[in-house]
């Protein structure tokens, strides 16, 4: 898909409505496209939880805020006692 703007998706690993390969097909299908994963995540919301993951959270700040997309895909471990 050529799409102009580049998309950061976001995805816990252990998504019950949107399963991870899901997440990874649509990474795939937008050219240019990041994707931020939370290892252990569980769950279909990723952001901004009152429990949140402070390395997604930051990630996804960055670009809501300026635009920018990481580098590289990122992965984020889920805290330990909080999926």
């Amino acid at each position: 898909m050529d799409n102009t703007v580049g998309a950061l998706i976001t995805q816990n690993e252990w998504d019950p409505q949107t399963p991870l390969f899901a997440g990874q097909a649509m990474h795939r299908a937008l050219r240019g496209s990041r994707m931020l994963t939370v290892a252990g995540g569980e769950g279909h919301g990723v952001l901004y939880a009152p429990d949140g993951n402070t390395c997604a959270d930051t990630a996804a700040t960055v670009y809501l805020t300026t635009g920018r997309l990481p580098a590289k895909d990122l992965t984020c471990r889920a805290a330990a006692g909080r999926k």
